[in-house]
């Protein structure tokens, strides 16, 4: 994973999804952690974005999806557990079609390695009311662009 720390701080390389199912997107936190984000992953060295983001599906919900479009490129500056981040993440909309448990329930857990993840499905109406990161999101989930954005994310 293209994750590496600095005297300056921690620089990520992530990729992540926007899942939206009957009105709801689907958003995922670390167990541990207070906020939530898009489902998705630190990018592996040698591998294009859009293949972490299937993978990471695979991995942590066992689900395929398929990307439909880039929707941001984001360059986020951030502070999280006493850390400095430089994160670079590129954001897709994505679909999934068949049958899966993750549309059973509205918060559901799963474990990848060590890790034990909390999924949540929230109607767009109420998005704006989580502990969401990065914010720019909140306000853009009912105005998906139509064109690649670059957008610079700082919330330090």
């Amino acid at each position: 994973m293209i994750n590496f720390k600095t005297q300056e701080g921690i620089f990520n390389f992530r990729t992540a999804g926007i899942l939206i199912n009957d009105g709801k997107v689907l958003i995922h936190r670390g167990i541990k952690d207070d906020f939530y984000a898009l489902p998705g992953g630190r990018v592996e060295m040698t591998e294009d974005t859009e293949t972490t983001l299937i993978r990471e599906m695979k991995e942590e919900l066992d689900i395929e999806v398929t990307i439909n479009r880039l929707l941001w490129v984001c360059e986020s500056f951030f502070d999280n557990y006493g850390h400095r981040y430089h994160e670079i993440c590129f954001y897709y909309l994505m679909e999934h079609e068949g049958d899966s448990t993750i549309y059973d329930n509205e918060v559901f857990h799963t474990i990848e390695g060590n890790h034990e993840y909390e999924f949540k499905w929230v109607s767009i109406e109420r998005f704006k009311d989580e502990e969401f990161y990065p914010v720019f999101i909140k306000n853009r989930i009912n105005d998906l662009p139509s064109t690649i954005e670059r957008i610079l994310d700082r919330q330090e």
